[in-house]
């Protein structure tokens, strides 16, 4: 998958005068791991290396390195640019050291996220000599184990099967999320106001509804309760809903009471993605029943 993902940006590093260095150690252990999600964490990666040595001038070299410790995979991604400016916050979401239009910040949260959802690490950091490091690390599936024996299991448990309604006031906001579930495998459909939302729970189908608390026209989570329940019976079993801040007393203690689950912002990805997975299990139980 690695290999895969370098072919993607070979025309580009050439063009770019990048000059890439392979070090993989032989054999390597596999990894139980989504390959759809692995590929969108070593892409991001790439890019943001890629970006930080052209902003430095043309040219530069990528070094990838592939090495086992300790029972894990350790894959590590070291530039010749300037370095990573602050190494403990680059995985936080909307973080970006890119100038104004260049990037919300948000690739990284996202890798973050999913590495953390396969039970790994990434780190950052600077090398001595100059450039950053990126290193991702994933427990070994078994010593040589058979790559295409481990890839399907991990595809079932990994990620996300079904179809996702989010509902988000700030649009910002609604890609990151919308990026996080499409990455870890749902169908998403958005959408910025409750009014649409009531619209496409009529003509279409969903596993799972994603809403801000405080989306455009949403008079309260009690009155979307509400309306779920009566217009699409059993969906209101199936909903998340997403905070700025900490909601108010009378609001939790409903939440609580119908056993409805909720994220207060910033939240981790991993925690997006697991009451996502809850959500549609749930759905699929349902439906099988």
């Amino acid at each position: 998958m690695l290999d895969e993902t370098l072919a993607l940006r070979d025309y580009d590093l050439k063009v770019n005068g990048i000059n890439l260095q392979r070090e993989f150690e032989a054999p390597t252990p596999a990894v139980t791991a989504d390959p759809h999600q692995l590929e969108q964490v070593f892409l991001n990666i790439i890019n943001n290396a890629v970006d930080a040595m052209l902003e430095a001038g043309q040219g530069g070299t990528l070094t990838v390195r592939v090495h086992t410790k300790d029972g894990n995979v350790h894959t590590e991604f070291h530039d010749s640019g300037p370095g990573i400016k602050e190494p403990h916050r680059i995985f936080e979401p909307f973080y970006t050291t890119k100038g104004v239009g260049k990037g919300t910040g948000l690739g990284l949260s996202i890798c973050y996220g999913i590495i953390q959802e396969h039970g790994g690490q990434i780190r950052a950091s600077n090398q001595t000599a100059g450039g950053g490091i990126i290193e991702v690390v994933l427990p070994s599936a078994g010593e040589n184990a058979a790559p295409e024996k481990a890839a399907p299991t991990a595809r079932r448990e990994a990620a996300l099967a079904g179809r996702v309604l989010l509902i988000e006031n700030e649009e910002a906001v609604l890609e990151f999320e919308r990026d996080v579930l499409t990455g870890a495998g749902a169908e998403v459909v958005t959408s910025m106001n409750v009014e649409e939302m009531k619209s496409l729970l009529r003509q279409q189908q969903f596993d799972a509804i994603i809403i801000d608390g405080k989306a455009q026209g949403n008079g309260s989570a009690r009155e979307v309760y509400g309306w779920l329940a009566e217009n699409c019976p059993g969906m209101e079993k199936h909903l998340l809903f997403t905070f700025s801040a900490v909601a108010e007393p009378e609001v939790r203690s409903f939440l609580q009471e119908k056993n409805i689950p909720c994220l207060v912002k910033p939240f981790e990805v991993a925690d997006l993605i697991a009451h996502a997975r809850r959500l549609m299990q749930k759905a699929q139980a349902a439906s099988a029943s």
